[in-house]
């Protein structure tokens, strides 16, 4: 047999590779909020207790967990990650709860 060879191309192109083409080569940084809405899997229309993986403060910035606006809460976020990381492209990502599940 032959010896297989890793060019490391990936069979997919990820979202962070199509941010960094889109802004020539910058990295973008998600900068987290929650909007304060639940999970189809915790308010009981769909399950009880969430997903076997979810631990919802285990994903929650600390911030958010004193309910601060989405405002504040990318202020915060945009804050800490220039700091960190000199960033300075952002997207917003609503995680905690699943955001999307909103009215």
């Amino acid at each position: 047999m032959g010896t297989q060879v890793d060019l490391g191309i990936k069979g997919y192109k990820n979202y962070g590779i199509h941010l960094r083409e889109k802004y020539n080569g910058q990295r973008v940084f998600k900068v987290i909020v929650d909007g304060g809405f639940t999970c189809p899997n915790r308010d009981g229309s769909k399950g009880y207790g969430g997903c076997t993986y979810c631990n919802v403060d285990s994903f929650t910035p600390e911030p958010s967990r004193k309910n601060p606006s989405i405002k504040d809460q990318l202020a915060v976020g945009m804050d800490r990650a220039k700091k960190n990381y000199r960033a300075d492209k952002f997207i917003v990502y609503f995680q905690p709860n699943t955001n999307t599940y909103a009215p």
